[in-house]
């Protein structure tokens, strides 16, 4: 392979020709797995509701853990069963990256809770709504940059800013009811997973024909 010096016209064909196959891996091959982390999260925030409302007791919190406890191994294998290998480009890496991160703050920030719990402080546990809104929020905006699609950047956008209209509640004695945050945080998943993929996914098809 030659060591071809790119003009700024070819420079910005590759970029978009990257970006554009990173769309194809949200929107095709990843879609089933975007689709499951989504619906899993809702089912569990509407399970985990359900129970809090019914039963007030605040034990059927750990419904959360449901999350990484069954995603997790649906992923791996989704992701082993794929027919064809893919190339992944730069922007596949960045992305990546992105959301191993807000995986391992969400690690932290569980553990940290844990920790508090154990202590006696139960109220840690309002940290993974923080989180779960913010730093989420952020990792989808974020892959609306990378891969240039707003309807990532407007879902974590929604998201963060419902994070902080939390945060914002709360110091000023609002009572954070399960009726009104597990409903904002459904709607919130909703806009930063699911939508985005079959956004994609319709604009792809439609570019195809």
């Amino acid at each position: 392979m030659d060591n071809k010096t790119l003009n700024p016209h070819e420079s910005m064909a590759l970029i978009s020709a990257m970006i554009e196959q990173s769309k194809h891996r949200v929107a095709m091959s990843d879609l089933r797995v975007s689709i499951m982390w989504g619906l899993l999260t809702i089912i569990t925030a509407v399970m985990v509701t359900v129970l809090l409302l019914t039963m007030g007791d605040p034990v059927y919190n750990y419904g959360w853990f449901a999350i990484p406890a069954i995603g997790i191994p649906l992923n791996i294998f989704m992701q082993r069963r794929k027919d064809t290998p893919r190339v992944r480009t730069y922007i596949d890496t960045i992305s990546d990256a992105v959301w191993k991160t807000v995986g391992y703050i969400g690690l932290t920030v569980t553990a940290a809770c844990i920790v508090f719990n154990v202590c006696g402080y139960r109220q840690a546990w309002l940290a993974m709504f923080y989180y779960a809104f913010i730093v989420v929020g952020f990792g989808a905006v974020a892959t609306g940059i990378v891969i240039k699609e707003k309807s990532y950047l407007c879902g974590g956008i929604i998201s963060i800013v419902a994070g902080f209209i939390i945060i914002a509640a709360q110091l000023s004695g609002f009572p954070l009811l399960v009726a009104w945050v597990m409903p904002l945080y459904i709607v919130c998943v909703l806009l930063m997973f699911i939508i985005p993929a079959i956004i994609i996914n319709h604009k792809l098809k439609k570019s195809a024909e």
